[in-house]
């Protein structure tokens, strides 16, 4: 099934294919024109040469029964010698007639006129034709004066060709119609030759006709059809990476969602302790205790520090369950995310700028998911910009919207970085979890908000987060489900 997926899949990305299948479809329409033209043209061709057949052989019988008594003075009727003159009565009703022979009843050559035309004879097709009382005709294209005419007795000329039309007509009389002589007109035939000139010319220009009309009809037919065929490929391709896309996103939200639990609870358990560890540290470090063998300092700071980022995340988390609701201005959420990457700032030796341009407001939930958010972004910069240079965090308000701008001087992300960016992955940077991206894009997507990266070069990264006021203002009753904090 598989297989055939893929081999469907390159026929339809073939960009070759509408084009063979258009050529072949063209070509079998070509050669049906062509075959059904020549069975045309020979029919058409037969009753033309046939149609002379048809009125010299009543007219012959007529005059065969109008002479019938003249011809028993001279002897028996079924004589065929004695039909030479209902013959030559005959051929005056066509003035083109340019020689006349007579046959027996078994093909044999009885007579001719004028006196200087060659004996003749008759195809055995011909003559069994004719044993049925049927005329039969045909038209030679060109035929030598000498094989029609004895020589003269002057000095031989160049021999001459002329279009002729043969017709032989059966001739039979009384009540049985039995064959008694068969009289053979040959015709001049240049105006015969003239009307299948036409006939070709005429079947040519109807055939052209059929074929570029049913052609092009065929071509616009295949091409729509190819366009659509296509456009259901693209959409079902589509379809089928945006479901993958959410199966993806679900699966990261159980993924959330099972961090947040593990968060909680690891939250509850280091709370205490890590309290207690620092006021153990702060009463050891005294002044006569420090030395570059035991840093206490750097071991209480780093305490603090570590005391200070859990001390956030149960804030937020018992925002989130508590029934207190309060607003929070663009310009205190711009303070709040500064505070918590000033340190890292320092640091680092990043300048951090901001700038603000607004003076919505959120409810606090949503203020606090987008401060962590941003201070997820913002920290993500420092790290990535070299010493000396900075990061800026712009906060605009755009309508009914907060557009929250995070700009690096980075070297940029790497491509193979920027395909997966916001699903978990393995991260560039060292003791990095890979996550933090991802677990940004599932906040922005609770509060109905968009992250994107907005560039990526050389020269840095922007990433742009728009969170809609409208919404998050109408779901002040919302909560998070997650185990509770102690």
């Amino acid at each position: 099934m598989e297989r055939i997926t893929q081999i469907e899949q390159l026929f339809l990305r073939s960009r070759r294919l509408p084009w063979v299948l258009i050529g072949v479809t063209l070509l079998i329409l070509a050669a049906t024109i062509l075959l059904a033209s020549l069975q045309l043209r020979a029919e058409i061709r037969k009753q033309i040469a046939g149609r002379d057949g048809k009125v010299l052989h009543p007219v012959a019988i007529m005059q065969l029964e109008a002479d019938a008594p003249e011809l028993e003075l001279l002897g028996p009727i079924t004589d065929a010698a004695n039909l030479l003159p209902v013959v030559l009565k005959t051929s005056r009703l066509l003035k083109s007639v340019v020689a006349t022979r007579l046959f027996d009843a078994n093909g044999r050559f009885v007579e001719a006129f004028p006196p200087d035309v060659r004996e003749g004879a008759l195809e055995p097709e011909n003559l069994a034709a004719l044993n049925r009382l049927k005329p039969v005709s045909h038209f030679l294209q060109a035929v030598p004066l000498s094989r029609l005419f004895l020589p003269e007795d002057d000095a031989p000329e160049p021999d001459k060709t002329m279009p002729l039309l043969e017709v032989n007509v059966p001739l039979h009389a009384g009540a049985e119609n039995r064959l008694i002589g068969i009289a053979q007109f040959n015709i001049e035939g240049s105006g015969i030759a003239a009307e299948f000139q036409q006939l070709d010319r005429h079947l040519a220009l109807q055939g052209l006709i059929a074929f570029f009309v049913g052609g092009g009809i065929l071509v616009i037919t295949i091409t729509w059809a190819f366009r659509r065929l296509r456009q259901a490929h693209q959409l079902l391709a589509e379809r089928t990476s945006s479901l993958l896309r959410a199966n993806q996103e679900l699966a990261l939200v159980a993924k959330t969602s099972a961090v947040g639990a593990i968060t909680s609870h690891l939250i509850h358990g280091l709370k205490n302790p890590l309290s207690g560890l620092q006021n153990f540290m702060s009463g050891l470090a005294l002044p006569e205790a420090a030395s570059p063998e035991a840093d206490w300092g750097q071991a209480v700071i780093a305490a603090r520090r570590m005391q200070s980022l859990i001390n956030q995340v149960v804030n937020v988390l018992r925002e989130e369950e508590g029934a207190v609701e309060y607003e929070i201005a663009l310009s205190e959420l711009a303070e709040m995310v500064s505070d918590k990457v000033r340190p890292l700032s320092a640091e680092t030796g990043v300048r951090f700028v901001s700038r603000l341009n607004g003076e919505v407001v959120l409810p606090n939930r949503a203020a606090n998911l987008v401060a962590l958010i941003l201070v997820n972004l913002t920290q993500n910069a420092l790290q990535a910009t070299r010493k000396g240079d900075a990061v800026t965090l712009s906060l605009t308000e755009c309508g009914e919207q907060i557009v929250c701008e995070v700009r690096d001087e980075g070297p940029g992300l790497l491509p193979e970085l920027t395909a997966h960016l916001f699903a978990p992955c393995r991260s560039s940077k060292e003791g990095g979890s890979g996550i933090g991206l991802a677990i940004s894009k599932q906040l922005a997507n609770h509060l109905g908000a968009q992250l994107e990266l907005k560039s990526n070069s050389p020269a840095g990264c922007v990433f742009v987060l728009t969170v809609p006021t409208t919404n998050v203002a109408s779901e002040k009753s919302r909560r998070a489900s997650s185990t509770p904090i102690c």
